[in-house]
């Protein structure tokens, strides 16, 4: 099931966006707006504002904006239907589900009873923990604390596990839902018995998964297992910790990632709360994309052994493909962070961990010792610049050309020169239009708009504007919609970019609804569709701001026709630049006919007439 367009209308009909947004920052009343200091930025004089009579939010500090959704969207890292449940709660508005296919409707059962079921279990190995001396010993020696068991509710679960199977009866749950996610056997018995147990959460808190350890290292059994995966547990895309942790990663803006779940304990227990790890997979770039919606920056703590430092390659790579920030902690030879938190003093964890956090450059140049061959220090450096041709950000990039220049002691052209190499801004083109979730869930709407302008300006002016009649047709009631919809159907144009294709398909398939205007862009179910037009929005009222500065400035609204002819043609004069470079590569050709140089005339005079247009525009 899904919410209905019903209650998401009685929602926006209903929501009070400062009320909401009051929850969770002080604000106050400003004239006709409310002022409070930035959610996302420390800093002292109030820029985050609200205004009920639009009933959008910016936060001039970061940049930020939209409506009451995205805000919690964006604050409380709440996914698009959990936004709208906070909300129906505070309001006690009732919500109305649509019916799903039958299909769909049993692959929903199917999962929310495993989850219940999950949860009930873990409940039990919660309870089976405070029966085992053996267990809590082993804890105990690990430095484990009583609140840290509490606060990630570990568990355990007896060798003689026959006790599972009848409490779980008893509490009425089917066996068949753990049984498929391989937690039982199908004698009822548990694949993790004599063993401690972690339970794994999803973001919203929910149990989807297990790991599970020896208590005994000398036992022949396997160290660690983990849950397999299932309709509700994808371990490469589950990060272990990040439900408790989310919040203290974007309070410090960074995110520690370990090993194991021991070491997560180990440092939440310390004061480091904004840590997670992978749940015995290597690091992805699906859970390097969790982390990313709530911050840039990644701090690797991996063990300091050869597999360690392997993998902490592999990591600092795929988090620069992803635009992010990498750094390395690495510690003593022997020590993994559970060890190290606990053999050493408060002062001198905090000392080494300040003087021994270094970016990704600093790391792998530490590498490159005189005892290596000229060979083994050329393969590291090749190695350095591979990473640096993953940089996106120009100014990133050449701030660690730099720094990597003074670090190897070679020239900086020479590195330079290297890094530039790969086609970048191609690389960049082909990744958000093939790849559209991976800008979503990056949140890259800056890169989207750099590098498909010409589309990005009219997308933009159909989401903002498009139900405004009268201004560019000579019939009274012909909208924006209308004249860019007609005048793609007739020069037999289309969008390149998927997201865009599919606002405008929404908007043809729309065309007659009278309910086709901002809101219900900014309300719309795919979620996509709902950040892309919040982030249009927050744009667009940031000249808003400057008239209660005395900046005079021009309204979009008063040259209105000016904007749309001008972005209309100058998609088109991209469309016609791109044919006239595909006929002059036709006839540098061995096959250069009178019809090719007769098409590529006409369009070059196409292109003149375009320009000779916009010029009399601008």
């Amino acid at each position: 099931m899904r919410i209905s367009q019903k209650t998401i209308d009685a929602i926006f009909n209903t929501v009070v966006i400062e009320d909401v947004i009051g929850d969770f920052i002080s604000l106050k009343k400003n004239g006709a707006n409310f002022k409070g200091l930035s959610p996302f930025n420390n800093e002292k004089t109030p820029s985050f504002v609200v205004s009920p009579s639009k009933e959008i939010w910016k936060d001039f500090s970061s940049g930020k904006g939209g409506n009451v959704i995205s805000f919690l969207m964006e604050h409380e890292q709440l996914s698009y239907p959990e936004a709208l449940t906070y909300i129906a709660k505070k309001y006690n508005i009732e919500i109305e589900y649509v019916e799903l296919s039958s299909k769909q409707e049993e692959e929903y059962s199917e999962r929310e009873s495993t989850i219940i079921v999950h949860e009930f279990i873990n409940s039990l190995f919660q309870k089976n923990l405070n029966n085992s001396t053996n267990a809590i010993k082993y804890l105990k020696s690990r430095g484990v604390n009583l609140e840290t068991i509490t606060r990630f509710e570990i568990g355990y679960c007896p060798q003689n596990d026959n006790m599972i199977l009848s409490d779980i009866r008893k509490g009425g749950y089917n066996i068949q839902y753990l049984q498929k996610t391989k937690v039982l056997n199908s004698s009822g018995r548990s694949r993790f018995g004599g063993r401690i147990i972690f339970p794994i959460h999803n973001i919203s808190n929910r149990v989807v998964g297990f790991g599970a350890r020896i208590l005994l290292d000398n036992n022949k059994g396997a160290k660690y297992i983990n849950s397999d995966s299932s309709n509700i547990y994808q371990k490469s895309k589950i990060l272990y910790g990040l439900h408790l942790a989310k919040k203290h990663i974007k309070l410090n803006e960074a995110c520690y990632v370990v090993e194991g779940y021991t070491d997560v304990m180990a440092l939440s227990q310390f004061g480091i709360k904004n840590v997670v790890s992978p749940c015995g997979t290597a690091f992805t770039a699906d859970q390097i994309r969790l982390i990313h919606r709530f911050t840039k920056n990644i701090i690797l703590l991996f063990d300091s052994d050869s597999a360690g430092e392997k993998a902490t390659f592999t990591a600092i790579d795929e988090i620069l493909k992803q635009g992010m920030f990498a750094k390395v902690l690495r510690l003593p030879p022997n020590e993994d962070p559970s060890s190290f938190i606990q053999n050493n003093s408060k002062e001198f964890i905090e000392n080494y961990i300040s003087t021994f956090t270094i970016d990704f450059i600093k790391f792998k140049a530490s590498l490159i010792s005189n005892e290596l061959t000229s060979e083994e220090r050329i393969a590291k450096i090749k190695n350095i610049i591979s990473s640096l041709q993953l940089i996106e950000d120009d100014i990133a990039q050449n701030i660690y050309i730099k720094q990597s220049a003074k670090q190897l002691g070679l020239d900086e052209s020479l590195i330079m020169a290297s890094v530039k190499k790969t086609t970048k801004h191609k690389r960049t083109q082909v990744k958000l239009q093939e790849s559209p979730s991976l800008v979503f869930s990056k949140k890259d709407y800056q890169a989207l708009q750099k590098n498909n302008i010409e589309e990005f300006q009219l997308i933009r002016l159909l989401i903002l504007y498009g139900e405004t009649v009268g201004l560019v047709d000579e019939n009274p009631h012909s909208s924006i919609f209308e004249f860019i919809t007609i005048n793609f159907k007739e020069e037999n144009y289309n969008f390149t970019v998927p997201i865009f294709k599919l606002v405008f398909k929404e908007i043809v398939e729309n065309l007659n609804n009278n309910k086709l205007c901002l809101n219900y862009f900014l309300k719309h179910s795919n979620k996509d569709i709902a950040s892309l037009s919040s982030f249009i929005l927050g744009e667009k009222h940031i000249l808003s701001n400057w008239q209660n500065k005395d900046i005079s400035v021009t309204q979009e609204t008063e040259i209105l026709v000016e904007v749309l002819t001008e972005s209309l043609l100058r998609f088109k004069l991209k469309i016609v630049q791109e044919m006239v470079q595909d006929s002059l590569n036709e006839l540098k050709g061995e096959n250069t006919t009178e019809k090719l140089i007769d098409e590529f005339t006409q369009l070059t005079s196409l292109e003149k007439k375009i320009r000779q247009e916009l010029g009399r525009i601008t």
